[in-house]
C-alpha cells in the first residue's frame, strides 16, 4: 500500500529535487525564452481587444487611432526592455525584490513584493480567463460553464507547474513555437492580401457601433487626449512579463547574464512586432469589440441580444484571412496554449519571489523554497488557490481583470528602476575618474530615462483606470503589504522571546537545573500501552511518580481499581472525578496544580498512545490523549512525553 501511495504522490508531485541541483537548472535560451517570454508574446492575444475597446467608447470614429495607439505602446515596451536589458547585471544579480531591498530598503520592499505578488495572481487570472474565451469560440456550447471550465484550466496548470521548472520548460516550447509561426504566417498572408487587395473585411466590421453618452464629441483636443490615453493604459498589459525574465536569471545556462540580456531583447521585439502586425490587421479588416454589446453594439440595425458573444480579435483576424478553413482554430488553440504556458511563467516567478520575501520572514517560512521537501510546491499551491479564487470572483471575465491588470506590474518597475538609479548616483559622487565617471553619468540617463518613461506610464494607468478597477489592485496591494508586516512583526516577537540573552547571569539560569522533575502518568486504562508508560517514568528516576485516571464511569473505575491492585506497581494512583465526562479539563487542573506547589519545578506528564496503522481505522478510535496533548502545549513549565505502542507489531513491555 505505501509504496503505491508513494507511486501516486511521485505521479502528481514529481521527483524531489537534490539539494546541488537546486539552483542550476541550466536552460538554453531557446527553452528560457518559450516559458519565461510567454507571458509578454502572448498580450499580443487580448491587448488588441483591450484597445479597441476603449476606442469603440466614442463609436467608429475613435478606431482610427488605434495603429497610433498601438505605436505608442510598442515604444514603451522596447523602452523598458532596453533599460532593463542594460540593467541586467544589476537585477539578475540579486532579484528585483532582493535589489529594491538592499538599495531603497524594507519598506519599498515591501511595495515591490506586495505589489509583484498581485501581479503574478492578476497574471494567472488574465491568461487563463483569456484562454477560456478563445475556448468558449471554438466550443460555444461550453458557455454556460465557464467558470468551472476556467478554474479547471487553474488546476491543471498548477498540477503541469508543481511537477517542477525543468518539466514546464520541456513542456511549454511547444504551445509557444507553434503560436509564433501560425501568428506570423498569418500575417505575411495578410499583408500578401492588403497589398494585392485580395484582403476581405471582418464580419464585426458591418456591426454599428453606438457612441457612449456625449462621448461621440472627443475625437479632438483633450478629449482626444485623454481617449488615447485609456486605449493606451488598456493596452499597456503588453509590457508584463518583463521583470520575470531578469528575475528567473538563476535558471538560464551559461553565461547567465548574456542569455538573459538576448532572451529579452528577443522577447520585447517579438512582442511589440507581433502587437503592431495584429492591430495593422484590424484596423485593415475593420474587426471590432465592445463593452456590454447588448447596449452599445448593433447588428443589421438591431440591438444584439443579452448572450451575443463577440469573438476575440485575433481569432477574427485568422478567420478573414482564412476564410472556411481549419487555421482560425489552429490559431486558437495555439493561442490557448501560449496562454496557458504564460500562467506557467508566473507559476515559475511567483515562487522564486515568495522564497526571498520569506527568507526576510515577511512571508510564512513554509515559502523558504530550500527548507521545502518539494521546493516551490508551497508557493504554487498558493498561487493556484488565489488564481481559482480570483476566478470565480470575476467570473472569468477577462476585461474586468485587465483593469486591474498592470498596476502592480509598473509599480515594481519604477521601485526596481529607483534602486538602480540610487545606487548609479551614489557611486557617482564616490568616482573622481573621468572614464568611470563618463560610463556612470550614461548609465544615469538611460536608467532615468526608462524610470521616467515608466513613471509616466504608470501615472496614465491610474488617471485612466482608477476608477474602472485599479483601485481594487491598490486596496489588495496595501493588504499584502500589511498581512506581510505582521508577519514579520510576530517572527521578530517570537526571535527576541526565545533568545538566549549572552550576559552571565542569564546564562546561568539557561544552564541550571530544575528543582524536582514531576512525573505524571495519565491511565486511561490498565493495558500495555499504560504498563509501558509507567515502566518508563519509574526508569527515568523523577522526584515523584504518580499515576492519574479520570472517572468517568463508576463501573470502569472500579474495574480499574482491581487490576491496579494486581498488578503491584509502588506508584500511587489519583482518581480525579469528571462529572461531566470530561477526559481532558480535570487533567490539566492537577498538573497545574501541582506547579503552583513549586513553580521551579518541571512535571513530566507521560501519555500512553496505541498507534493503528491502517488510516481507517483511526477513525473509529478516539483521540483523547491527542487533545491532551494540545492542551498541554500551552503550560509553561510541562514536558509531554508520548509513550506510543503499535497495535499488531509489539512483542512485550519494554522493547
Amino acid at each position: 500500500m505505501n509504496k503505491v501511495w508513494g507511486h501516486i504522490k511521485r505521479s502528481i508531485w514529481g521527483r524531489p529535487t537534490h539539494r546541488a541541483n537546486v539552483r542550476f537548472l541550466a536552460l538554453p535560451k531557446r527553452r528560457a525564452f518559450s516559458l519565461f517570454g510567454a507571458d509578454s508574446v502572448s498580450s499580443v492575444a487580448y491587448a488588441p481587444d483591450e484597445i479597441i475597446l476603449m476606442l469603440s467608447l466614442t463609436g467608429a470614429a475613435g478606431l482610427v487611432f488605434s495603429p497610433l495607439v498601438a505605436i505608442g505602446i510598442a515604444l514603451t515596451l522596447l523602452i523598458v526592455v532596453g533599460t532593463y536589458r542594460y540593467n541586467v547585471n544589476q537585477i539578475s544579480e540579486h532579484g528585483e525584490y532582493e535589489l529594491v531591498l538592499h538599495r531603497l530598503g524594507p519598506t519599498p520592499a515591501l511595495a515591490h513584493g506586495a505589489s509583484s505578488m498581485v501581479d503574478y495572481v492578476l497574471t494567472v487570472a488574465v491568461a487563463i480567463s483569456a484562454a477560456t474565451h478563445y475556448l468558449l469560440t471554438i466550443f460555444p456550447h461550453l458557455v454556460p460553464h465557464q467558470h468551472y471550465l476556467a478554474a479547471s484550466l487553474v488546476i491543471a496548470v498548477t498540477w503541469l507547474c508543481i511537477r517542477g521548472l525543468r518539466f514546464t520548460s520541456k513542456a511549454s516550447m511547444v504551445p509557444t513555437y507553434a503560436f509564433l509561426g501560425i501568428l506570423a504566417f498569418t500575417g505575411v498572408v495578410g499583408i500578401y492580401q492588403y497589398y494585392t487587395g485580395t484582403l476581405a473585411m471582418a464580419e464585426s466590421s458591418t456591426y454599428y457601433v453606438i457612441p457612449r453618452g456625449g462621448l461621440e464629441s472627443v475625437v479632438s483636443g483633450l478629449g482626444l487626449v485623454l481617449l488615447l490615453a485609456r486605449a493606451f493604459s488598456s493596452g499597456a498589459v503588453a509590457l508584463t512579463g518583463v521583470s520575470t525574465i531578469n528575475s528567473s536569471a538563476q535558471f538560464f545556462a551559461a553565461p547567465q547574464k548574456r542569455n538573459v540580456a538576448t532572451v529579452l531583447m528577443i522577447s520585447g521585439f517579438v512582442s511589440s512586432a507581433l502587437l503592431l502586425l495584429v492591430m495593422f490587421l484590424v484596423h485593415a479588416i475593420g474587426a471590432v469589440v465592445v463593452q456590454e454589446p447588448e447596449k452599445y453594439l448593433m447588428v443589421q440595425g438591431r440591438l444584439v441580444s443579452e448572450g451575443f458573444r463577440q469573438k476575440p480579435l485575433l481569432y477574427q483576424v485568422a478567420e478573414t484571412i482564412f476564410s472556411g478553413s481549419l487555421a482560425p482554430v489552429l490559431l486558437g488553440y495555439a493561442t490557448v496554449g501560449i496562454l496557458l504556458t504564460a500562467a506557467c511563467t508566473a507559476f515559475a516567478g511567483f515562487p522564486l519571489l515568495t522564497s526571498s520575501i520569506a527568507e526576510n520572514k515577511y512571508l510564512p517560512v513554509q515559502m523558504r523554497a530550500l527548507h521545502s521537501a518539494r521546493l516551490h510546491a508551497n508557493s504554487v499551491l498558493v498561487l493556484g488557490a488565489l488564481s481559482v479564487l480570483l476566478v470565480f470572483i470575476f467570473g472569468a471575465d477577462i476585461n474586468a481583470l485587465i483593469q486591474m491588470y498592470i498596476v502592480g506590474v509598473f509599480t515594481s518597475m519604477c521601485l526596481t528602476q529607483s534602486a538602480i538609479l540610487r545606487h548609479r548616483w551614489q557611486q557617482l559622487r564616490i568616482t573622481l575618474e573621468r572614464f568611470k565617471r563618463r560610463k556612470l553619468i550614461r548609465d544615469v540617463l538611460v536608467t532615468s530615462f526608462g524610470l521616467v518613461v515608466t513613471a509616466v506610464s504608470m501615472l496614465v494607468v491610474l488617471l485612466t483606470k482608477l476608477t474602472q478597477g485599479a483601485w481594487v489592485s491598490l486596496i489588495l496591494i496595501l493588504l499584502t503589504m500589511g498581512m506581510m508586516t505582521l508577519i514579520r512583526h510576530h517572527y521578530d516577537y517570537v526571535d527576541k522571546d526565545l533568545m538566549l540573552s549572552q550576559d552571565e547571569e542569564s546564562l546561568e539560569q539557561a544552564r541550571a537545573l530544575p528543582s524536582r522533575v514531576h512525573a505524571v502518568v495519565y491511565i486511561p486504562r490498565l493495558r500495555k500501552p499504560a504498563a509501558r508508560a509507567l515502566a518508563y517514568a519509574r526508569a527515568s528516576r523523577a522526584s515523584t511518580i504518580s499515576a492519574v485516571a479520570i472517572n468517568v464511569a463508576e463501573q470502569s473505575t472500579k474495574e480499574l481499581l482491581k487490576k491496579w491492585d494486581t498488578l503491584g506497581v509502588p506508584v500511587p494512583l489519583t482518581i480525579l472525578d469528571s462529572p461531566y465526562r470530561d477526559r481532558v479539563t480535570p487533567l490539566i487542573e492537577y498538573i497545574r496544580q501541582k506547579k503552583a506547589q513549586s513553580p521551579r519545578d518541571i512535571v513530566v506528564v507521560y501519555l500512553p498512545e496505541y498507534v493503528i496503522t491502517r488510516w481507517w481505522e483511526r477513525s473509529i478510535h478516539r483521540r483523547t490523549v491527542h487533545k491532551l496533548a494540545q492542551r498541554l502545549r500551552h503550560e509553561s513549565g510541562v514536558v509531554i512525553a508520548h509513550v506510543p505502542w503499535s497495535v499488531g507489531q509489539e512483542q512485550g513491555i519494554i522493547q
